[in-house]
């Protein structure tokens, strides 16, 4: 009898209690509800991330547009320059007015407006490229509402991060909870080498607390942000193509038309011109501002997926 209870004292620390297999079992639990909770994380965030590469490329194309557009509106400003030059030096003698080609001599006739007008092939031809460069304006503008308009649905469809919140807070929620199991296990004198799971747990409350809601919440900013800058520059683009057309209108492009304009309408022409270029200008600005915030949402989410990345790969 001695001898049987010498051995069984002798085993006692080998021996797993029915206490000590249910803590271990409720361990498992915990790290298999976990496992769930957790997982998939990493793909929503990914999501995200394409949507901001993707949203990258789109505002680029319209940058690069507008960028294009507002060179061709500074050529065709330098080009309408000459033009007012060349006019100005042909109808200098009064010969781009029915009365002032009525009082002419024969000769001054001759001086003040065949010779001067012998021009008229070269004025056509920079009226000609005037009207290419503004076409040119007008279409490259036309580009960006397009890449504007897509910019902003694909971020509007995205401003929303409310499940990826509720799925971070459901994953940190239970792992707050790891620190309390790995105390029972503790207290029950489980040995870590003979039950995987409390190494496990160990790993989860070192890899799967890191994302932060509020950088979720950062998303949604940035997101906003982006959607609001694409919807201005939508506008903009409407503006500045209206503005473009006009300014590139049979109007002022005739060359018979445009040795006539009054002083007043020069300057309406001018301002139109001016107009369309800082249309051109400003989509180039909400290109840039639209690509540093998707830029930094790039950075942002590749930061949460390698978060995310890590806790999944301790759930396996």
């Amino acid at each position: 009898m001695k001898r049987i209870l010498t051995m069984i004292l002798i085993f006692m620390p080998f021996m797993a209690s029915a206490d000590d297999i249910d803590v271990v079992k409720n361990a498992e639990q915990v790290f298999e509800a976990t496992r769930i909770a957790c997982s998939g994380i990493s793909d929503e965030i990914g999501r995200v991330a394409n949507i901001s590469k993707a949203n990258t490329a789109v505002t680029a194309v319209g940058t690069v547009a507008a960028g294009g557009a507002l060179v061709a509106g500074i050529k065709k400003s330098q080009e309408e320059q000459e033009i007012e030059e060349l006019i100005a030096k042909m109808c200098a003698s009064g010969g781009c007015s029915a009365e002032g080609v009525n009082a002419m001599s024969d000769e001054q006739f001759l001086m003040n407006v065949l010779q001067p007008m012998a021009q008229i092939a070269e004025l056509q031809q920079k009226i000609d490229k005037s009207k290419k460069l503004g076409n040119w304006r007008t279409g490259l503008m036309a580009g960006t509402i397009g890449t504007n308009l897509a910019s902003a649905i694909m971020s509007g469809l995205n401003t929303n991060q409310s499940e990826l919140v509720q799925h971070i807070s459901a994953c940190n929620e239970i792992v707050k909870s790891i620190p309390d199991m790995e105390n029972e296990l503790r207290k029950a004198g489980i040995n870590p080498n003979q039950h995987t799971v409390v190494k496990k747990l160990s790993n989860v409350r070192t890899w799967c607390n890191q994302i932060n809601i509020k950088d979720i919440e950062k998303i949604e900013k940035r997101m906003k942000g982006v959607m609001g800058t694409s919807i201005a520059g939508t506008a903009i683009g409407v503006v500045g193509v209206g503005t473009s057309a006009a300014a590139n209108s049979d109007k002022y492009m005739d060359a018979a038309n445009k040795v006539r304009l009054t002083e007043e309408e020069k300057k309406k022409e001018h301002a139109l011109n001016t107009t369309a270029n800082v249309m051109a200008g400003a989509n180039v600005a909400t290109g840039a501002v639209e690509t540093g915030l998707n830029i930094s949402l790039i950075t942002l989410t590749k930061k949460l997926m390698e978060q995310a990345g890590r806790c999944e790969e301790v759930l396996q």
